[in-house]
Formats: C-alpha cells, structure tokens, sequence
C-alpha cells in the first residue's frame, strides 16, 4: 500500500478572509459525507444506502458515469474514513481535521492505495499522477466548500 497526504489551512482568501471555528468544520466534513456534490465537483449524486451507529453506507456517482459504494465512517470528531467497497485501486480516504501553530483549523485530506493500486501505478503511466492531481485539487474544492458553508 502506499499513502499520500496533503493539507490546507480552512480559511478563505484574502485580507479578512472567513475562518470556520473546528465545530464549523466538523459539522461541514459531516454534511459532505452525505451531500459531497458542493465540495467535489466530479461527485455528481449521493444516496445513503444503510446507516450505522458510526457511519453509513453511500453510493456516490462520479462524473455522471461511475458509481462506488463507500462505507463511512466518523472518528471522534477528528477523522471521517471513506473505505470504497469496489474500488480495487483505493484502500482508504481520510479526512482529518487538525489545526496549524496558530491553532486554526487545517484540513488534510489522505488517500491509500491499495496493492492493485500500486501495481496499476507501477504499469499506467499517467495513473498515480492523475490520482495525486485529482484528490490535491479535490482538498482545495471542499476546504472553498467549507469556508462557503460557513460564510452564509
């Protein structure tokens, strides 16, 4: 398996830009678990399929083409893991909640390959580089989604 990371200050742009509180983005990263089309664009539907004590079950729609069931699941207001049930390429997505050295909130966004994802990696060219582009970009749409949620 293999890990990739990055992360973001939550914070809009500018001079005085809007600063959700961590509760702010919390309530946010919950809400985009089961309403994920303000803050990923290419996730064009969404329907609970089951719900759990700690989660759900989802089915998502990406680019009005492809469909992947996930399993959610909510870690002690810090962390929300979506487990794609069939996707053979992705292990895990990890959405973190963390705050920066001022204490401001930080969003991380983790992606895990699975081994049939590292091996895909290993043989398409453009695999792994398209991944890496699609889920950094992704992190920017959802920290702009929750900064908007909040600035309402």
């Amino acid at each position: 398996m293999a890990t990739y990371s990055w992360t973001l200050p939550v914070a809009g742009a500018g001079d005085s830009p809007v600063r959700p509180d961590a509760a702010h983005v919390w309530e946010g990263l919950v809400h985009k678990s089961e309403n994920p089309s303000p803050y990923v664009p290419a996730v064009t539907a969404c329907r609970v399929l089951e719900r759990y004590d700690d989660g759900f079950l989802r089915e998502i729609t990406v680019r009005d083409t492809d469909r992947v069931q996930e399993r959610v699941t909510f870690e002690d207001r810090e962390r929300v893991v979506f487990r794609p049930v069939d996707d053979p390429c992705i292990e895990q997505i990890v959405n973190e909640l963390g705050q920066d050295a001022s204490g401001r909130p930080t969003l991380t966004l983790r992606v895990t390959l699975s081994p049939a994802g590292v091996e895909k990696a290993e043989q398409t060219r453009y695999f792994l580089h398209e991944t890496k582009r699609y889920f950094s970009d992704a992190l920017q749409f959802i920290v702009d989604g929750l900064v908007q949620r909040q600035a309402r």
